[in-house]
């Protein structure tokens, strides 16, 4: 069964959507609800795969069997999401403020996370996508480790959110979960409401992808779901970092 167009949100209140905005903005709107953790900092830096790294053919599939969920899911989605489609590895920090700050990160903070990948092996990822799921607060296209060796999305999260600042709270609520976010649930709809929309999304193949670069991006602190902006692709052959929009510290 289709969400419907109109679909109204039930009495309940909306869910802090911890998940998809990694802690930065809540549900409610794209208020500052959390300034007095961000501390008046503009942009929170994530290490992800972007679609970009997959082959055109893979790429094209996986973005319209995307979007295709997006509609059919609808209403019962938080409207309006800019966030490109994107595998998130491990959270990063803040790319802007002082050094002392909590979550800051910069030129010390991205050195100890290149040194942490050159001790995983230079390959290519080797990734499988398909196949629905949904989180307690957003739907998601499934991805998994292609091989259990060589260089795996796990191996990828494990050495960066080591090193990185993490969120305790994300971590907790959850183990890392390879997927692609559709968006986040419009509101704390039944469980059995979600599960049935859910069962409806079209049956699809899955896509085996080769991927040789990851990336770090940000976005605006205080925007619900705004686009990303890619700074740099790591290259996991040459294990080399090109730059592509530096912040001020780079």
């Amino acid at each position: 069964m289709r969400p419907p167009d109109n679909a109204d949100p039930p009495a309940v209140p909306l869910l802090p959507h911890f998940l998809q905005s990694h802690a930065i903005a809540s549900a409610a709107g794209p208020s500052d609800d959390w300034s007095a953790w961000h501390l008046g900092r503009g942009r929170y830096a994530v290490w992800v795969v972007t679609m970009q790294a997959l082959t055109p053919p893979v790429r094209d599939a996986v973005q319209a069997a995307c979007a295709q969920a997006r509609r059919w899911l609808g209403a019962a989605l938080v409207p309006h999401c800019q966030r490109q489609l994107h595998v998130t590895l491990a959270t990063a920090g803040f790319l802007d403020g002082g050094a002392q700050l909590p979550q800051a990160y910069g030129a010390a903070q991205l050195s100890r996370d290149l040194l942490a990948l050159q001790h995983l092996p230079a390959a290519p990822l080797q990734l499988e996508l398909g196949g629905w799921g949904s989180f307690e607060m957003a739907p998601y296209l499934q991805v998994r480790d292609g091989r259990p060796e060589g260089c795996t999305l796990h191996g990828l999260h494990g050495v960066l959110a080591q090193t990185g600042p993490g969120l305790a709270l994300t971590e907790a609520m959850r183990p890392y979960v390879p997927h692609v976010t559709l968006g986040a649930w419009s509101a704390a709809w039944p469980r059995d409401q979600v599960l049935q929309w859910m069962s409806g999304l079209p049956m699809q193949e899955h896509w085996q992808a080769a991927v040789g670069e990851i990336a770090l991006v940000s976005y605006a602190a205080d925007v619900l779901h705004g686009p990303l902006t890619c700074h740099a692709r790591y290259d996991l052959l040459r294990r080399r970092l090109h730059w592509l929009q530096r912040p001020d510290w780079a």
